[in-house]
C-alpha cells in the first residue's frame, strides 16, 4: 500500500527485483516468505521462533479495519488539492494511493 515499505524492503533484502509476498519477520530476522513459514510450521519448527513473543490482542483497529492505511483527509484519496491561487496541486500529506498511516495503529509512543 506504500511504495515507501517495497523500497526498504527491498534494501533489507539486497534485491531489486521484483519482490515475491508475503516476507515475514519475527523480531527483526527475516524468516522467509509463505513457503519457508509453512515449512516451519510443518516441521513444529514455527513454535519455536516465536516462543517467547506476546500474544497479539484480539480485535481489529476502529480506525482502519486493520489495513494500517485510510485515505487522505486532505484530498479525500485524489492526490489533487485545489488552492483559490494555483488551481489543483498534487497533494504532499499521502502516498502515491491517496492513503496515510492509520493514526491509530501506527502511533509509537516517545
Amino acid at each position: 500500500m506504500d511504495l515507501g515499505f517495497l523500497v526498504e524492503l527491498q534494501g533489507i533484502l539486497g534485491q531489486k527485483e521484483v519482490l515475491s509476498l508475503p516476507r515475514v519477520f519475527i523480531g527483526g530476522r527475516y524468516i522467509g516468505g509463505a513457503d519457508e513459514v509453512r515449512q516451519l510450521h510443518e516441521t513444529g519448527e514455527l513454535k519455536k521462533v516465536v516462543a517467547g513473543f506476546p500474544a497479539a490482542e484480539p480485535g481489529v483497529c476502529e480506525g482502519c479495519g486493520g489495513h494500517r492505511f485510510v485515505l487522505c483527509d486532505e484530498c479525500c484519496g485524489s492526490r489533487k488539492c485545489f488552492a483559490e491561487k494555483g488551481g489543483f496541486r498534487t497533494c504532499c500529506n499521502c502516498n502515491e494511493n491517496g492513503l496515510i498511516k492509520c493514526c491509530y495503529c501506527s502511533y509509537v509512543p516517545p
